[in-house]
């Protein structure tokens, strides 16, 4: 059936294959070739990095089903709604959040190339993918990138037990010359929602400081979790900062649904509810020679990140590590050893790509 090594728990299949199945199957629903590719590139890059809870998985039941169903529109071309020299709005019309995004964040560094600086936000999305994504296109263009987007509501607010808040991370990207980039990329929920979905799958027990169940109580069980509600950043109430993660959630609500004139609060669906073209997303881009010598800051970065990960360890730990160095440090193993595909996702892509008479060649 493959060429791919088997697992336990997962089957390894070669990136290029892996983007090849997602991009076909998306076509086959009606996306776009240059679409279905950016979402592909954009899902293979979570598995890449290790991000399993935003990859593959998600193609089936965020996507396809969607669009099968009629609630997601396939070929949505995404419009300029209000445009300044350093900023842009667009209007996704209901359209995939990743072709959205990826084209909104292209402008923004466009602009930010041309003034220094700029920013760009999208109403009338779904769901986009790792948001790491699209603060790394600035990598390349020696900016520092940052990425945004509100969710579907999954969280609590500190002291609260109504769900209000989505996963709502935060994204930036910041150029070194031989260090690793620093990718900072985080949910302000305790965990994203997608790691649920992986502990249910696993049959795991949550960490304790996760989530409540629905009468707010604490839980370690991933189906009484999503019955109930992520806790922000920092757990329960304030004691840790709870109450910073549910301001940094409900900053990242009001960058990418408010300014945006888009869903947002109690606007925004919960699990389950089949409201369409509601998500936001927020982007900017800025040079960093707009601040100093590029080269310099490169070096002056590379200082900055061995420093920490040179200093004293803590008893029966041989590491520190600094943002993205794990994602890039699994992104070439799995590039030179094969995508790690779970068992169950693996077969959930044999079934469907058969549904739609597709060669499920991994």
């Amino acid at each position: 059936m493959s060429e791919s090594v088997a697992t336990t728990e997962y089957r390894i299949t070669s990136e290029a294959k892996l983007r090849s199945v997602v991009s076909r199957t998306l076509q086959r629903v009606g996306v776009a070739a240059g679409d279905a590719e950016t979402v592909a590139d954009v899902l293979v890059a979570a598995d890449l990095r290790g991000i399993e809870s935003h990859g593959v998985a998600r193609l089936e039941t965020y996507y396809v089903s969607r669009i099968r169903k009629g609630t997601l529109d396939p070929n949505a071309v995404p419009a300029v709604a209000r445009e300044t020299e350093t900023t842009v709005l667009v209007d996704a019309g209901n359209g995939l959040g990743h072709p959205a995004g990826k084209r909104t964040m292209e402008t923004v560094i466009e602009k930010a190339r041309k003034h220094g600086a700029a920013f760009g936000a999208v109403r009338n999305s779904n769901h986009f993918g790792i948001a790491g994504y699209y603060a790394m296109m600035a990598l390349p263009h020696d900016m520092i990138g940052i990425a945004s987007t509100n969710s579907v509501r999954y969280g609590a607010p500190t002291f609260g037990r109504d769900i209000m808040l989505g996963t709502n991370p935060w994204a930036y990207a910041i150029p070194t010359a031989d260090e690793p980039a620093f990718v900072l990329d985080f949910a302000t929920t305790t965990v994203p929602r997608g790691k649920l979905e992986v502990y249910k799958r696993k049959e795991k027990a949550l960490m304790p400081g996760w989530a409540i169940d629905k009468d707010g109580h604490p839980t370690t069980d991933a189906d009484a979790a999503m019955q109930g509600a992520l806790l922000p950043l920092g757990g329960f109430g304030t004691d840790l900062g709870g109450h910073k993660g549910y301001g940094l959630g409900l900053l990242v609500d009001i960058m990418c649904g408010v300014l945006s004139g888009g869903a947002f609060g109690n606007d925004l669906p919960l699990p389950g509810q089949s409201k369409e073209g509601a998500i936001g997303h927020f982007f900017g881009a800025f040079r960093v020679d707009g601040f100093r010598d590029v080269a310099a800051f490169k070096a002056d970065m590379d200082k900055e990140l061995r420093a920490f990960k040179d200093s004293a360890k803590t008893p029966g730990e041989n590491r520190i590590y600094v943002a993205g160095e794990i994602e890039y440090e699994k992104t070439l193993k799995h590039r030179a050893e094969g995508v790690p595909v779970h068992v169950k996702v693996w077969t959930g892509l044999e079934k469907l790509t058969g549904e739609l008479g597709i060669p499920f060649d991994l």
